[in-house]
């Protein structure tokens, strides 16, 4: 039966700590021929492979969950975020930012009054993942990231984009199952709103330069709209120059 150093030595070299010339330059001290080297060398690389595939990446991973959530607020300079439906009854973050990070700079994430608080300094990718149940309130500081909102269940709705730069690309899909408030405050970013058909339509635009850009077409600042139908959306739109799209109601709109 092996002794205690040995076990150790046997110990440190499953582990990969000890290579194989090590471990039997270890076991000679001892006058002994470690005959598992051989046998044992199989495992030990398929065990070694998986950690090498995962340390390669450059990326860190990340996911949480998190229940009793009726609001979010979210802060982020640069990357990308996605809102989608999940079946499950929680909020769940899917976070995305490069490995090489300053600790001081690692996106913050915390819970307080059932709001869910996320602030990320970092060019990361987030996706929100939110059950099928009616929210309260939704806070969105976009910096100059990108946009992919294609579930948005709240309430109420504020948008802002404090980048200059018209590669920035937000897409919004409104919802018709109650009525929802949505203001957006832009510099050019372009904006992206489908509406569908169903769903009512009542508002204002408008741009400090006095002129905007709805739907390929020059409009005077302000611009009102308006559309009849279902669970009304109250949209309220500041930009400098951002062209403005709006889907599922061009044939609609009109001056008041």
């Amino acid at each position: 039966m092996a002794q205690e150093p040995q076990k150790r030595l046997i110990e440190l070299y499953e582990k990969g700590i000890l290579t194989k010339e090590e471990a039997r330059a270890c076991f000679l001290e001892f006058d002994e021929e470690p005959d598992f080297l051989v046998e044992e060398e199989k495992p030990r690389l398929s065990f070694t492979l998986p950690r090498l595939k995962i340390f390669s990446s450059s990326k860190l991973k990340q996911e949480y969950a998190f229940a009793d959530i009726e609001s979010l607020f979210i802060s982020m300079s640069e990357g990308k975020v996605s809102f989608v439906k999940n079946k499950s009854d929680q909020v769940q973050i899917y976070l995305v930012y490069p490995q090489q990070t300053n600790q001081a700079f690692l996106p913050q994430i915390y819970v307080e009054n059932q709001g869910l608080h996320f602030a990320s300094n970092l060019p990361c990718h987030l996706t929100v993942s939110l059950p099928e149940q009616w929210m309260s309130i939704l806070n969105l500081d976009l910096g100059r990231a990108d946009a992919r909102l294609d579930y948005l269940p709240f309430e109420d709705i504020s948008i802002h984009s404090s980048t200059d730069k018209k590669q920035q690309d937000i897409r919004i899909t409104a919802m018709n199952l109650m009525s929802q408030h949505l203001f957006l405050q832009l510099v050019q970013a372009p904006v992206y709103l489908q509406v569908p058909k169903q769903q009512g339509l009542r508002g204002k635009v408008e741009s400090s330069t006095g002129q905007l850009v709805v739907n390929r077409k020059k409009k005077p600042s302000p611009y009102f709209c308006e559309k009849k139908g279902d669970c009304l959306l109250y949209l309220h739109i500041k930009t400098v120059n951002s062209p403005i799209s709006v889907k599922g109601v061009q044939h609609a709109i009109r001056i008041l």
